[in-house]
């Protein structure tokens, strides 16, 4: 990932000797999506009428990183920042509400109503979305076509058919292990059978419900019919790319890594309808300022917004390293609609769901991590309580966020 950084550098020091602003962006692309974001600031750099120069850096450890510079006031112009951080992240008072100069050529109608809705906190925009990253399904054409299956599964049924025929002696059908993304498959599945993790406001927990058991009984289903006992984090990407897992739930940041280059039968597809209605779990690169104690410059300020804005209208090149644009009109160009699988994956943008704007709200679903790892892994006998027990542990935590952040 630092060469992401250093690629992009160059063409910053190019254009800082024109008349424009320098500006500092940092972000957490350390896997091969760092590529294109390299590639699209280059290009900013030498296109952007007003001169303007942007220096990227990849950050590892990302959030650490950033609650330690605006600890010591060292945070840069731009950031990106997680749906689900922005609400942390703006009660701790590391980002900063937009000014209508960032905001003027953006129109929340050209986005996703609820990855639109992450952008705020307490009545203020802090962000605008870059991308909507969702759960997708990767299927092996290959393995498909051996077996005589002719088309990715849409429902329970059909899935549940090609899993089964797809599972021999050397392949697993569908791997479900006890790591990431093990947690996005349950939640993607509380919200196919009816449930929520939270209630409206994401003030307490809901997911131990008859829709949670029901999901993670179906999970606990397939592990045991097509999968294998206790496979590790990236253990199915690992499998499908050696052709010994048919189906792969995932990240759609894996598209270059599980179809294309990465692995040439690999396609992708939407996560299919196991429950009574479509659901799918999606998280979102969100384009926010830092905020700086010593205060802000103005000058920077109207350069981050140029930034800002140009990154979302010439998001499909960002497509290309495995996410789908947030803005309508690039998902809408003829563009984006060759770029695939993401293109054929867009459409589950319409019934993606985010985690609720509540801050410290992924400590929380921490807790519900380990309650489903606990269970698939055979140290939980009872799903009822396994999901009470996690319930229970996040509900203490949501107390004490309440009063660390008010309420």
């Amino acid at each position: 990932a630092p060469a992401a950084g250093g690629a992009a550098s160059g063409g910053a020091g190019a254009a800082a000797g024109g008349k424009g602003v320098a500006i500092e962006y940092w972000n957490p692309f350390t896997g091969p999506d760092g590529k294109f974001m390299a590639t699209l600031v280059d290009r900013y750099n030498k296109e952007n009428p007003n001169g303007d120069s942007v220096k990227v850096t990849t950050v590892p450890q990302y959030y650490d990183k950033l609650s330690a510079s605006a600890a010591s006031d060292t945070l840069p112009d731009v950031l990106i920042v997680h749906l689900d951080q922005i609400a942390t992240m703006a009660a701790r008072g590391v980002i900063r509400p937009l000014t209508p100069e960032v905001t003027g050529g953006v129109q929340g109608s050209d986005y996703p109503e609820a990855a639109w809705k992450g952008g705020e906190y307490k009545g203020q925009r802090y962000s605008i979305p870059l991308d909507v990253h969702p759960l997708v399904m990767f299927y092996n054409q290959d393995l498909f076509k051996a077996a005589g299956i002719d088309k990715a599964p849409t429902n329970r049924a059909e899935f549940e058919a090609a899993a089964q025929k797809l599972n021999s002696g050397n392949a697993m059908g569908f791997a479900v292990t006890t790591g990431f993304p093990i947690l996005q498959e349950f939640q993607t599945l509380l919200h196919q059978y009816g449930g929520t993790e939270f209630n409206a406001d994401g003030t307490q927990v809901t997911w131990n419900s008859d829709a949670g058991v029901k999901a993670l009984q179906w999970l606990k289903d397939m592990q045991g019919k097509v999968s294998k006992p206790n496979l590790p984090v990236d253990a199915g990407v690992n499998a499908f790319k050696q052709g010994t897992n048919a189906i792969e739930w995932n990240g759609i940041w894996q598209t270059s890594n599980l179809t294309g280059e990465g692995a040439k039968f690999g396609n992708g597809a939407p996560i299919p309808t196991i429950g009574d209605k479509p659901a799918v779990w999606a998280n979102s690169h969100q384009l926010t300022l830092a905020k700086h104690k010593k205060g802000e410059d103005a000058a920077k300020t109207a350069a981050a917004g140029r930034f800002i804005q140009w990154l979302t209208k010439n998001s499909v090149e960002w497509a290309k390293g495995g996410q789908i644009p947030a803005s309508k009109t690039v998902r809408d160009s003829a563009d984006f609609k060759a770029v695939q699988p993401q293109a054929t994956i867009a459409p589950e943008i319409d019934y993606a769901f985010f985690a609720p704007p509540v801050p410290g709200i992924a400590d929380a679903l921490g807790e519900l991590e380990k309650g489903v790892i606990d269970y698939m892994a055979g140290k939980a006998t009872d799903p009822k309580k396994a999901l009470d027990d996690a319930a229970n542990r996040a509900t203490q935590i949501m107390k004490q966020n309440q009063q660390r952040y008010g309420g």
